[in-house]
């Protein structure tokens, strides 16, 4: 054994490839190592360990590799070109297309890096001389799936997906078994309003790569929008027992256990999601609507502050613990929250509308029904607006005004039962005769019910007070007391004095509007 001769470098080289090819790239460095010690001149030896500091992610070590090989061979057009790829990795743009001009230079008719310097291109924003030497490499090998691929995203950036797709298509024929060219395809399929044909990608990605967080991540969104809770929470599920640290899927599988009604679920996984990414706001911003959806204002409040220290300059944590606030009949914390946000974002009829209703609750109606005014002027078709705005008006007896929002309201949407329910009452019960319209009143009141099955109570009740008011007090009798059936016991004695009032023969006036 003590014999034997010491390694040469042919031996060494043959070490380095078979360590190289397990993946044990330490020692495959320290084979190369060695033949360089042996013969320092070689750029093949430079070449070689750049190669295997590269696979390794020694991407600082490779470029010294690298340069070394073309200091010694000055026209070595692939150590140019891996060069350029491990300055890539590094984030070293402008340093790797004077590298891949160089190899471009050296092999014009390799289509390696002109596909290499076009992706670079296309990272910089610069999608023509991309596009020129995509174009450049097909014209060299028409068959370079990769050139298909990278010209696709290219396509992409530049938002026009329905260019790229037939790159991604053809990329996929000469190369049916690149995962990565359906996961974008998959993307681009979104883009153009196809979640069928995106969602069908993303199974072939995982057919082709069980372990893909990204097609899992996508799948789950799509699932999501689609209404696919439970399929969303199944994907976002196998992601996580891949990725155990994907604070993103923590929270948007907690967005879906939430639209569910499972809130201590969305709570834990909002929990998890805020401890994996503390400085991000989304997760107790959306643990603090899970819990107003379980009604838990007061937790709900602590998650917005949260949220609200996180991002101070969002709206939105100031408007969600503003209507917590409300809910906990805190008018003026609610009113201050409002106030915050309409600060921060002035021109938002949002906030305004949301004060209105603080304002209301607190008995201040001029201010109310200023901030409702607010609403409409930035937002003339916020339907809730004029709904609040004439319950104000009605609050204040301005009957004619109060008719009018609710007739605003209904041109936008001619279904909503609740209006067409306040406008029915208004025109049959207003102490003011040019309000009343008793037929019109009918008809908007049967439309009411019909839309809601003739099962809520206050609907019939107007239903019966229109039929008075049009001189019909059979119907209105009959009406009032399936009203009265329907009622809850502590508006029975309401709708009991109502029925005698039709069995009088007399319509009924809302004396105490306002």
């Amino acid at each position: 054994m003590d014999d034997l001769p010491p390694p040469d470098v042919p031996m060494l080289v043959r070490r380095g490839q078979l360590y190289a090819r397990r993946g044990e790239f330490a020692k495959a460095a320290a084979a190369f190592t060695g033949a360089l010690d042996l013969d320092p001149l070689d750029a093949d030896l430079y070449f070689a360990r750049g190669n295997v500091h590269a696979a390794a992610g020694q991407f600082d070590a490779a470029i010294d590799d690298f340069g070394d090989a073309v200091r010694l061979r000055p026209d070595f057009a692939a150590a140019f070109h891996n060069r350029a790829t491990a300055r890539v990795d590094a984030g070293h743009l402008e340093a790797a297309l004077l590298d891949y001009t160089d190899a471009i230079r050296l092999t014009p008719d390799d289509p390696d890096p002109l596909n290499g310097r076009g992706a670079v291109l296309s990272r910089l924003g610069r999608f023509a001389d991309a596009h020129a030497d995509y174009d450049a490499a097909l014209a060299a090998d028409p068959g370079a799936f990769r050139v298909y691929f990278n010209r696709g995203n290219a396509r992409a950036a530049e938002g026009r997906h329905d260019d790229a797709l037939p790159d991604f298509t053809e990329a996929l024929r000469l190369n049916p078994r690149y995962a990565k060219a359906y996961l974008y395809r998959a993307l681009s399929h979104e883009a153009t309003g196809d979640a069928d044909r995106a969602l069908a990608d993303l199974a072939t990605v995982l057919r082709l790569n069980p372990q893909s967080v990204e097609a899992y991540w996508h799948r789950a969104r799509l699932w999501a929008e689609a209404g696919e809770g439970a399929k969303a929470v199944a994907d976002y599920t196998r992601l996580l027992a891949l990725d155990p640290r994907h604070a993103g899927a923590f929270n948007l599988r907690g967005v879906a256990h939430a639209e569910a009604g499972r809130h201590d679920l969305a709570a834990a996984d909002f929990t998890a999601a805020a401890k994996l990414d503390p400085d991000d706001a989304a997760a107790v911003f959306n643990r603090g609507l899970s819990r107003v959806r379980a009604k838990d204002y007061t937790g709900a409040v602590a998650d917005f502050t949260e949220a609200i220290r996180l991002a101070p300059d969002d709206p939105a944590g100031y408007v969600q613990r503003g209507y917590a606030h409300h809910e906990l009949l805190d008018a003026a914390s609610a009113v201050a929250d409002f106030t915050a946000a309409i600060r921060l974002r002035p021109d938002g009829p949002r906030a305004y509308l949301a004060r209105a209703m603080a304002h209301r609750r607190a008995g201040d109606l001029d201010a109310a029904l200023s901030d409702a005014t607010a609403a409409l002027d930035r937002d003339p078709r916020m339907e809730s607006a004029y709904s609040l705005r004439a319950g104000l008006h009605f609050r204040r007896k301005e009957y004619a005004a109060a008719l009018a929002d609710h007739a605003k309201a209904h041109e936008l949407d001619a279904d909503d039962p609740h209006t067409l329910n306040h406008m029915a009452w208004l025109r049959a019960t207003c102490p003011d005769d040019a309000v009343r319209d008793g037929e019109q009143a009918v008809r908007d009141a049967t439309r009411a019910n019909a839309l809601t099955g003739h099962a809520l109570p206050g609907f019939v009740d107007t239903l019966a007070a229109a039929h008075a008011e049009a001189g019909q007090f059979e119907d209105a009798v009959t009406w009032q007391e399936k009203a009265v059936a329907l009622a809850a016991d502590d508006n029975k004695a309401e709708y009991e004095a109502r029925l005698a009032i039709y069995r009088e023969g007399k319509p009924f006036r809302d004396e105490g509007a306002g």
